[in-house]
């Protein structure tokens, strides 16, 4: 699953402020260019660490912070969540009071954990994109059994024929068969992957 759109929440420890910014970013590069964006937009903060998880591609960065302490942990909560394409962001304010290494462990990978609690995520489908062509004699029977299927973006051109197109989860031909004696035949072209309109975040799936 992947984000709806940017998250960002805030926490303080011990006087320092901790504000996490969640993206869908796909590579190294546009989790650089996020940071960039967010140097300008929080210039005086002393830490900017990062965590990266897409596919089979993993990064963090500590940016300054004890090694260890602050992008591993961040990536760590990132591949415990459903999530992919996701870039996690934590601009740290120091307050002056130092955290230990335990202390920078639990601030840097709450403020994750927050953040994914808040997220909306969206859900990727596989579908078929189909197509099927009858004669005019039966294509309103046929359009009308199409629509009762909830098939996706069904689409019709007329020639010497009635041509349809359209998005389905299963191959329909079957019941089409079926239904109509056996005149009627989609045609698989490809698969390929549509989000789902369902929106949810953590909380409300749990």
């Amino acid at each position: 699953m992947y984000l709806k759109e940017e998250v960002t929440v805030r926490q303080e420890i011990k006087k320092s402020k901790f504000i996490c910014v969640l993206a869908r970013v796909k590579s190294v590069e546009e989790l650089k260019a996020l940071i960039t964006r967010l140097k300008k937009d929080y210039p005086q903060a002393s830490h900017y660490c990062s965590a990266l998880k897409s596919g089979s591609l993993t990064h963090s960065s500590d940016d300054g912070e004890p090694s260890g302490t602050a992008g591993r942990p961040m990536l760590d909560v990132l591949l415990g969540s459903e999530g992919d394409d996701i870039g996690a962001v934590v601009i740290r304010y120091f307050g002056g009071t130092l955290l230990g290494k335990g202390g920078l462990v639990r601030a840097y990978s709450s403020s994750v954990a927050l953040a994914l609690e808040d997220a909306k995520w969206i859900v990727p489908r596989t579908l078929g994109f189909y197509q099927l062509e009858t004669d005019y004699s039966i294509s309103g029977k046929v359009e009308s059994y199409l629509r009762s299927l909830n098939v996706e973006d069904l689409n019709v051109s007329y020639g010497n024929s009635a041509l349809y197109t359209f998005f389905a989860p299963e191959d329909p031909t079957p019941g089409l068969q079926q239904r109509f004696s056996g005149q009627v035949e989609a045609i698989l072209l490809k698969e390929c992957q549509k989000e789902d309109r369902t929106v949810f975040n953590i909380r409300q799936k749990v």
